[in-house]
């Protein structure tokens, strides 16, 4: 029940698309006792010497017949819950997908990216495995045994009442087994998504491994967590052992206890012989109904778990906001007494108070850790503060929808994400109805051009593995290129310009001037150099704004921003010194 009620709160309102197919496999069920009927009557019909040319080509047609029809209603019924299961399947993906962006980036942070990949991929995978085929083998396989045994106490209810008495034995054993099969596959979920993590992880790090010299290690630590899964594997398979062969051997035992009881009952007149042997080929196939159904039964509980982590899924709550439109009147920033923090055990950003006007420049600065990258976040709303309020355009952005809210903000972060797809795609990304030359001036105006032109295909050129085979540089010029393209009045950039060549620095400075025209504008800067020009420069420090003002104004205090800006003007004089070893 625990099962339906699950499946019914994940399909919603496309459960109903599942009655026919399940309908159908019943009435194939139904039709299924037909040839043990005839079986039945021909056995009689021996035994009363009544049997007849005629009766023998009736029964036969009317086997035929059954066959033909339950194979036209088994093949439309196989058919209707493929078909429809993938369909509302693939809907799910895409709604979890859905789902999933709605979310703060704590869900993602809390969670693997192994489990999380597992819930996408294997537990929906499973999900659909369970209606397709699973659960309507495991309701035709209990219908046709329900039928079978209702059938025997029409025939005589004391063999019925043995039949029930051996499958009362068998049930706990049933109930043990699919209990060890929940207990254990919550086990090898873990591991597999943990496996799945570690898997990436080993991938995704080889470079760095590699160059630490530390491949031999994390290969080692990657083999561990297989090791594991296998143990867990066989300890659950051997586990499982003791319960799964004493239901098969309690119910192979119906047909010995039939013949034995029977026979008695046959002996002594108290059975007829019709009835007797009728029996016989009922338990027979009732056995072979009753190991059937154990093993559907059983692969639906373990599935379960997946069924199980999908309504988890669901059931995290969005980010909230209110359901009515918003009209922003322009698009200034204020930050008012916002505090904010991860795990909720330490503060990274206390008690933050400023306002950005719409059209200026705000510099964000300080040690790494302060919470300047916190404030980028916090202002698209991939996180929500604990308390305060975070204003765009004279509304709390917690009142605006989250995806509005994105298409007012381009970002340009450290980690510049490339979809596996086409170079003019991923520019594409800012702005999916953008024309050719709206993507070649994007291009044009980030320094993509030239290099994406040398590219083997061009702007056709298939990133891989998220731009693996690019350099950093490249990577975050096509970040830059998506942004012009967005054209959002809000504009996050964050390193934006450490990855290039001094020639390349002094292009994307150019075409970030001209993108920040008229746009509100948040820089992550750690080289400062580059933000003497923002209208207002704020220090972050242990989460609190240590110094407010521009650069005139905070270089005159000679206080903190003082000493960053001169620690960073000696660096620049740094060289590499003649190295005297080695010398003949």
């Amino acid at each position: 029940m625990q099962m339906l009620k699950i499946i019914r709160t994940l399909l919603k309102d496309k459960k109903e698309k599942l009655y026919l197919p399940i309908f159908l496999m019943v009435i194939d069920s139904i039709g299924s006792i037909v040839l043990y009927l005839m079986l039945y009557f021909t056995v009689v019909n021996i035994l009363q010497n009544t049997l007849t040319k005629t009766l023998i080509i009736e029964y036969t047609v009317i086997c035929f017949i059954s066959m033909i029809a339950r194979i036209l209603i088994y093949r439309h019924a196989y058919y209707l819950s493929f078909s429809r299961g993938a369909e509302m399947c693939g809907d799910m993906r895409l709604d979890l997908a859905n789902h999933y962006r709605s979310l703060s980036l704590g869900h993602f942070q809390k969670n693997s990216s192994g489990y999380l990949l597992s819930t996408l991929t294997k537990d929906l995978s499973s999900f659909e495995l369970i209606i397709t085929h699973t659960l309507p083998s495991v309701i035709k396989t209990a219908v046709t045994a329900i039928l079978i045994l209702l059938g025997t106490f029409f025939i005589d209810w004391k063999l019925a009442l043995l039949e029930c008495l051996v499958l009362l034995i068998a049930y706990p054993m049933l109930i043990w087994g699919n209990k060890l099969i929940e207990k254990y596959g919550a086990r090898k979920r873990n591991l597999n998504s943990k496996m799945i993590s570690i898997i990436l992880e080993y991938i995704q790090g080889m470079k760095a491994f590699k160059s630490a010299n530390m491949t031999s290690e994390h290969f080692e630590r990657m083999i561990n967590t297989l090791e594991n899964v296998r143990k867990t594997s066989v300890n659950a398979e051997k586990k499982m052992a003791l319960p799964t062969s004493m239901y098969f051997i309690t119910v192979n035992f119906l047909l010995p206890i039939v013949l034995l009881i029977g026979g008695y009952l046959l002996i002594n007149g108290s059975v007829r012989t019709e009835q007797f042997v009728a029996f016989m080929l009922m338990s027979l196939a009732l056995s072979a109904l009753l190991i059937a159904f154990q093993h559907s039964y059983g692969l639906l509980k373990d599935l379960k778990l997946a069924a199980s982590n999908l309504e988890k899924a669901y059931e995290t709550k969005p980010l909230p906001y209110s359901e009515n439109e918003v009209e922003l009147e322009n698009f200034d920033i204020q930050f008012k007494n916002v505090n904010f923090s991860y795990d909720r055990n330490k503060t990274i950003l206390n008690n933050i108070s400023f306002e950005a006007k719409e059209g200026t420049s705000t510099a964000l600065i300080g040690p790494s850790g302060g919470g300047k990258t916190t404030i980028a976040n916090l202002i698209a709303r991939f996180w929500d503060v604990n308390s305060g309020e975070i204003i765009i355009g004279g509304k709390n952005i917690k009142s605006i929808k989250p995806d509005v809210l994105l298409k007012y903000v381009s970002q340009v972060f450290q980690d510049n994400v490339l979809l596996t797809d086409t170079v003019y795609n991923n520019i594409r990304v800012g702005k999916p109805n953008a024309t050719k030359e709206e993507v070649y001036q994007a291009a044009i105006l980030a320094c993509c051009h030239e290099f994406i032109l040398k590219m083997k295909d061009g702007y056709e050129t298939e990133i891989k593995d998220g731009g693996s085979t690019l350099s950093g540089g490249e990577r975050q010029r096509i970040a830059i290129a998506r942004a012009i393209l967005k054209d959002a009045p809000i504009l996050l950039l964050d390193e934006s310009t450490a990855s290039l060549d001094p020639d390349n620095e002094a292009k994307i400075n150019n075409a970030l001037e001209h993108l920040m025209q008229g746009k509100t504008v948040f820089v992550i800067a750690h080289r400062l150099n580059t933000i003497k020009n923002a209208n207002q420069i704020i220090l972050i420090n242990n989460g609190r704004i240590e110094e407010q003002g521009n650069h005139n104004e905070l270089y005159g205090k000679k206080g903190h921003y003082y000493e960053m800006v001169n620690t960073q003007e000696r660096a620049k004089k740094w060289m590499i010194k003649e190295n005297s070893y080695g010398e003949a």
